[in-house]
Formats: structure tokens, sequence, C-alpha cells
């Protein structure tokens, strides 16, 4: 796949997530109210678009999938939460390129670890680099944020709340993410590494594979080839929705445009990928569940 070859470079993503996630003032709320008591290491559960442009990126997801955004306390619209009707999904930061600089959005999925600081040792003995040094977020819980080998970014997460359970996700929801990566092998032995993972690789079509990342029994994630045009690896997340074309046409009108358009041969023609006008990458999936899934 060519998608990623039209996202920007992630020059000053790190400092933006520092100055917000560590600063002592910082007072998120838990990530599940009530506790879960759960621990889930290997799946995703938080999703953070780093954008520089907030405003503009609350009027385009807002029109495309709905959503709506809250302030937190004491953080001065610097920080957003993402809400899917009354339910928080993830959060929006802003982050601001130096002069000069292409930076554009981009999203930061979440791990759940059992700790932070050996996840970074981990991290740093398998060839990753620690951007943001594992700390203490009020109210939320331990995290940290990496480098893989091949370059994407993304964090782990110890709640102080537990994980969220595993359950149908709602329409509009995060359902899914995917690693897109030019060397999947290396990628699944990294990341194979920081969680307790069983590896298994299903074809997407009859010429390209992926690797499906599952831990305790479910299905947590997926690292998908990208060929070398791609100009970095990035984490993808993927959000279910009644209608992929119906969508499509709503990233387009609000200037996104569309990198991994519908196709049979990919989730029967139910599944696309686009690129938001700032830079962010999304996928959208259409998926139903069984009547007896409690997924």
């Amino acid at each position: 796949m060519k998608a990623l070859s039209a996202v920007g470079a992630f020059v000053s993503l790190f400092a933006a997530w520092f100055v917000f996630a560590a600063s002592p003032g910082t007072q998120l709320s838990p990530l599940n109210s009530p506790p879960t008591d759960e621990q889930l290491p290997g799946k995703f559960i938080w999703f953070d678009l780093a954008t520089p442009a907030i405003s503009n990126q609350k009027r385009f997801y807002g029109s495309v999938f709905g959503w709506t955004f809250e302030s937190p306390v004491r953080t001065d619209d610097a920080y957003v939460f993402i809400k899917n009707d009354s339910r928080v999904i993830g959060g929006m930061f802003l982050h601001e390129p130096p002069t000069g600089e292409q930076d554009g959005a981009a999203w930061i999925a979440l791990m759940s670890v059992p700790d932070a600081d050996n996840a970074a040792a981990v991290v740093r003995a398998n060839g990753g680099s620690v951007e943001v040094d594992p700390a203490n977020v009020g109210g939320r819980g331990h995290h940290a944020v990496f480098r893989d080998p091949a370059g994407a970014v993304f964090g782990v997460l110890h709640s102080t709340s537990g994980d969220p359970l595993d359950e149908e996700v709602e329409v509009g929801g995060i359902i899914w993410v995917d690693l897109f990566a030019r060397d999947v092998d290396r990628m699944a032995q990294f990341y194979g590494a920081l969680a307790p993972f069983e590896i298994a690789e299903r074809d997407i079509t009859e010429d390209v594979s992926r690797k499906i990342l599952s831990a305790h029994g479910m299905p947590r994630a997926g690292i998908i080839p990208v060929d070398e045009e791609a100009n970095r690896s990035a984490w993808v997340p993927y959000v279910r929705v009644e209608d992929v074309e119906v969508t499509l046409g709503k990233v387009v009108e609000g200037g996104g445009f569309v990198i991994v358009a519908p196709d049979e041969n990919l989730h029967d023609g139910n599944l696309a990928v686009f690129v938001d006008p700032n830079g962010g990458v999304t996928g959208i999936v259409r998926y139903e569940y069984a009547e007896e899934s409690s997924q």
C-alpha cells in the first residue's frame, strides 16, 4: 500500500505530548468509571490525536462521525476528550510545529501494559526508543510514549481504574487498530516482546498477508505491509461506521481524501482509509456483530 506516503513527519509530536502529559497540573478523569479492575495487556485502550489545528479537527470529525468534544478541567482547550454519544473514546491535543516544518496530525495508540517502566526497558532492548519517559498522569495512570524500530509512534498505559472491558463497539467508536509497516515480521517480533501476543498470519489478498496480534484469545491489532514508497510506519485506528461510502462522502466534503478505497478483496468492500485535512490517517469499517457476540 502506498497510503502512508502522503503523511507528514512527526517533528514536534513528542515535545507536545510531553508538555501536556507530564505537566504537574495535568488531571484527567479515570479511564473507567466505575473501575473495571481488569487488566488486559496487549489491548489498545486509548487513542489520542495530535494536531496543529484542534478547531478544524473538531469540525471535520464532528461532521464525519458525529463526535462531540469536551475540554477537561485545567487544560485550557489544549486537550479535549473525543466523545461518541456520551462515551469518551479518546482525546485530541494541540501540537504546533516549528516555523517552516510541515508537520501533520497523527494518532497515538496506547496499549495496556502491567508496568510502563518495564515496557520502556523492553523497547530499548529491542531496537525502539523512548520518546516520553514513564510518568504518572493524574487520574489516568502510568504511561510512556515510544517509537518502534520502524519509526511508528505508540504509547503504553497502566490504567489505575483498570482497562475497558471487551464488549461491542458502537457505531462511531474505535473498533480496531493496524500498524502499517514495511517489515511486518520485524514489527511482529518487536511487539511480541512487549505483550503476551499470539501472532497469526492472515491473507488480505492472494498476494498480500498481514499479521494478527491476539492476547488472551482476543484479536487486538494487525500489522499490514506497505511498500517502499511509504515514508514512515504508523498506527491507524479504525472507526465503526454504518455505511463506508456515505462516510467517505463526508470525508471528501470536509476536505479529507481517500488513500485506501473500498475493495471487494478488503473486508468485502466494507473498509477504507482516509487522510483528514491536517494529515491524520484514520480507517473506517462496517462491521456487524453476531447476535450472540459480546466482543
